[in-house]
């Protein structure tokens, strides 16, 4: 069953590409995606359950490649950018580092909390437990990534000034800084991964070795930072470096089992522990502070690494359970299965009607308004796509106030309306085929 599901991964890979050569469709982030964190069961003596179970999340990748091929986007029509010469909103570049003040200040209040830049380093790997009831200043330092997106997108509408790039560089500089502090790895990698989106539907399309060559470099760092965030210590202002043992190369590479280990506890436990639908209440109370109202429903995460590793982490730390895991702890192996097969197809097949809709108008319209729903679409299509081997909760409520709600705000603030894409007439010049970099 092994090599069955191994060639039908590779022939949907194949499939995605020959039926749409936009290396930047939802089909190929899910399909990439499900091949990296998925990439451990190979070496595991997993049942035939666990690879039905794995088969079943493939599937839905299948299908996404397929929804895509019944209806593929238009050839983009790339106009020279210097013939694009939409004037940017007034204060735009004021407002951008207005709007990253919060972030700043968040971050900031974080570390004078946990006592100094040194405990705080020193606490990254037990933020779960130092991190409680200060969600406001961590929401507000994770909106620092969507802002420099914008920053960013909204830089490669038309030609720019050596200037305009060096303060964008600055406010780079600060996002990385940000993102170092904050323990994710996942919130500092996906900044460059999805600079590469933006980069393909606004400048030039990105060719597939280019693309996979960042993919690479971006997996070898998150190996790299999962060892290091668990060894590093800073004691009297100097940085040291611990023994880098078995169990730390075990959480690094514990990245390509993401999607495989929850099932696999699953499938161990002697019986199912059911929520019954209470982790995805938690979406809308995990807004009420846990003081305020102690006994309110657990994640999925909480709740899955509570009933079914005994919490093995003393609550310093949680498993994902997936999306298949989240729901089936829910709802139990037949109702959370078909579910599953209804619900996550769906949602994939509702990206692909927004992937339609939002990725032609990057390539017409031009402007500030065009790159930031551009940017909104890449945040959907990250969540949905994440969520694979993630968690309900973390997940929307995270794409909802540290993605959507910023760059709704910069969209207001700059008083931005949506263009309708201009034909070819509309423009000073002829149109040019889209590039390849």
């Amino acid at each position: 069953m092994s090599i069955a599901i191994c060639a039908l991964c590779v022939a949907a890979l194949a499939w995605a590409l020959w039926s749409n050569p936009d290396i930047c469709s939802p089909a190929k982030l899910f399909l990439l995606s499900f091949l990296v964190f998925h990439l451990g069961v190979l070496s595991v003596h997993g049942s035939q359950e666990l690879w039905s179970l794995v088969l079943l999340v493939l599937l839905v990748g299948v299908l996404t490649s397929l929804f895509e091929a019944l209806s593929p986007p238009p050839p983009p029509v790339r106009y020279p950018i210097e013939l694009r010469r939409h004037a940017d909103p007034r204060g735009l570049v004021l407002w951008l580092w207005a709007l990253t003040a919060p972030a700043v200040v968040g971050q900031l209040y974080l570390i004078y909390k946990i006592g100094g830049l040194a405990a705080y380093v020193n606490a990254l790997g037990w933020r779960v437990v130092e991190f409680r009831g200060v969600g406001w200043a961590t929401t507000l330092s994770a909106t620092m990534p969507a802002l420099d997106l914008a920053y960013f997108a909204i830089g490669l509408t038309r030609t720019r000034s050596r200037s305009w790039w060096s303060l964008y560089l600055a406010h780079l500089l600060i996002a990385i800084a940000l993102g170092l502090l904050s323990g994710s790895r996942s919130g500092l990698l996906t900044l460059f991964a999805m600079q590469l989106f933006c980069y393909h539907y606004l400048r030039a399309r990105v060719r597939l070795m280019r693309a996979l060559s960042l993919a690479a470099v971006l997996l070898f760092a998150a190996l790299l930072l999962g060892v290091l965030r668990n060894v590093v210590r800073l004691e009297d202002g100097e940085l040291s470096v611990g023994s880098i043992g078995p169990g730390n190369q075990t959480l690094a590479y514990g990245t390509f089992n993401y999607g495989v280990q929850p099932l696999e506890i699953l499938l161990d436990a002697d019986e199912l522990k059911l929520a019954h639908g209470m982790t995805l209440v938690s979406v809308v109370t995990n807004v009420v502070p846990r003081d305020w109202w102690p006994d309110k429903p657990d994640t999925g995460g909480v709740f899955f690494t509570k009933e079914y590793t005994g919490n093995a982490w003393g609550g310093a730390s949680n498993l994902t359970p997936t999306l298949l895991g989240e729901i089936v702890t829910n709802f139990g192996w037949v109702a959370g299965i078909a579910l599953y097969a209804l619900i996550y197809p769906f949602l994939m097949y509702l990206l692909v009607l927004y992937y339609r809709r939002v990725v032609p108008r990057a390539d017409q319209a031009g402007g500030a308004a065009a790159a930031i729903e551009l940017l909104l679409y890449v945040c959907v299509l990250w969540a949905l796509v994440g969520v694979m081997i993630a968690e309900v909760t973390a997940t929307v409520v995270g794409l909802f106030t540290t993605r959507i709600v910023p760059l709704l705000l910069l969209k207001a603030v700059l008083d931005l309306s949506p263009r309708t894409p201009r034909g070819r007439s509309d423009l000073p010049g002829a149109p040019l085929p889209a590039r390849g970099v």
